[in-house]
């Protein structure tokens, strides 16, 4: 597996340096006052091997960005089987292989040396103290317990000062709870541990070694099934990110496409029909001039009648273009063009109001998605619900757009969903599927004669 992200720069305090210094300085003493020469140099050498390869190539959890390797059993086992020595060469070989993997830095690999080493003699100690009171094989067990909780008691503190010491603010509860998560493994290869201590008496080097093949096996395995995770975990967000781009690029055609077809019937149709209405009613004044009809008055009142039916087809579409590509959500933004769509209540005399918070950021199709189904719901409000009082609320809550609009009109049941829809209208479905397609919801909530609440979420980005 690649080395995993560097980690960020360390944030040198006295207290910090002081502390790492303390415990860096204890382990290279007490290394310099216990270590002997190994009585058997073969397993050191594949032990710390072994070791270094676990740590290096530990096994990262996907999606959570954890990482899990049995080298802290090789810990235990060389401290077991080779005292101190054991324990060095241990503790270099994990921090080395951690340095590699995290790239962790001088400061940080100091640390860990220190915390490896310190912990690795503990559970020398704990182990030698049992065998010398017994050497019955009960005992031995006994002993690799207590070896393998004295090591994860000397570790957790170690951790749990350090962070404590980089983060003052962080709970203790928190930390706590992060370092008892290893006590179980602890205990489970503690208990494995004396299998160290008879193999090696048993056949040796290589005793210790056939110990570890099962291990080095089941972390192999791990490893390419986590990198094979990995990749489907990449190849599925490619896919997620394929299909948001084409979606988006979906909406921004479609927005585009709606701003064409309400410029061509601006600058096409509604001229057009501006010039018909214009040059009708002309006519018609040039009759009314006339002193004589000459029985043209019939004339003159079809004229004018269709003066009067072009300028209403004018203001609708006019209004059909607005409502195609509002030009007031483009200009002044969504605050103004949901005050220009609630104006049409308020002007037939229902109290409205509108909250936006101020700094809310908005991506335009966002923006414009909450719009059309402010529009359409509002549009129902004023055709349907008969309501005395509208609100419109939006909010961001969790990186999420939240609107509410509440009506306390006649509110409507499932049937009269059901009848609308077998009448061929289609709006509320089309603003459900908008809501939908960029990943969020719509949900309406209404009871006949208690009103209406909608309530749409959607991300901000």
């Amino acid at each position: 597996m690649q080395p995993g992200p560097a980690m960020g720069p360390v944030h040198y305090t006295p207290l910090l340096v002081a502390y790492v210094a303390t415990a860096t300085a204890a382990a290279v003493v007490l290394a310099g006052l216990l270590v002997r020469a190994p009585s058997d140099w073969a397993t050191l050498a594949a032990g710390a091997l072994a070791t270094f390869f676990m740590s290096r190539f530990a096994v990262r959890s996907i999606p959570v960005n954890l990482v899990w390797s049995p080298s802290v059993f090789l810990n235990l086992g060389l401290s077991v089987v080779l005292g101190p020595a054991g324990a060095v060469a241990a503790a270099v070989a994990e921090a080395a292989g951690i340095g590699l993997r995290s790239r962790n830095g001088w400061f940080r690999t100091a640390f860990n040396f220190a915390m490896f080493m310190l912990a690795d003699l503990a559970a020398w100690a704990s182990f030698s103290g049992m065998v010398n009171l017994s050497a019955a094989p009960a005992v031995q067990v006994a002993g690799g317990l207590v070896a393998g909780i004295a090591q994860w008691a000397v570790n957790a503190a170690l951790v749990v000062v350090i962070i404590k010491i980089a983060n003052p603010a962080m709970q203790f509860s928190a930390i706590r709870g992060e370092t008892l998560t290893g006590l179980p493994y602890s205990v489970g290869y503690g208990l494995a541990a004396f299998t160290f201590v008879v193999m090696h008496e048993e056949a040796g080097a290589l005793g210790f070694s056939a110990l570890l093949v099962p291990v080095i096996l089941l972390q192999g395995f791990l490893i390419v099934f986590a990198r094979r995770v990995h990749a489907y975990e990449e190849q599925r967000a490619a896919h997620q990110r394929e299909r948001e781009e084409l979606l988006q690029k979906a909406v921004d055609a479609s927005e585009s496409e709606r701003r064409r077809i309400a410029r061509d019937l601006h600058d096409g149709v509604v001229q057009n029909l501006a010039g018909m209405a214009f040059s009708l009613m002309a006519t018609a004044t040039q009759l009314k001039e006339r002193a004589d009809l000459n029985g043209e008055a019939d004339v003159l009142e079809v004229l004018e009648r269709s003066a009067e039916e072009t300028r209403l087809a004018m203001k609708d579409l006019r209004t059909l273009i607005i409502e195609i590509a509002p030009p007031t959500l483009r200009r002044e933004g969504l605050h103004a063009a949901l005050l220009e769509v609630l104006r049409t209540l308020k002007t037939a005399g229902t109290k409205t109001r509108l909250e936006l918070p101020s700094n809310m950021r908005l991506r335009p199709d966002r923006a414009s998605l909450i719009f059309r189904v402010a529009q359409e719901v509002l549009r129902n409000v004023a055709a349907h619900a008969e309501a005395k009082h509208v609100s419109v609320v939006l909010k961001e809550d969790g990186g999420k757009a939240v609107l509410r609009i509440a009506d306390d009109g006649k509110g409507f049941s499932a049937e009269d969903v059901a009848r609308r829809r077998a009448e061929g209208h289609v709006g509320t479905n089309a603003i459900v599927e908008l809501a939908e397609e960029v990943g969020g919801s719509l949900d309406i909530d209404s009871t006949p004669g208690k009103g209406t609440r909608v309530t749409l979420v959607v991300p901000t980005e």
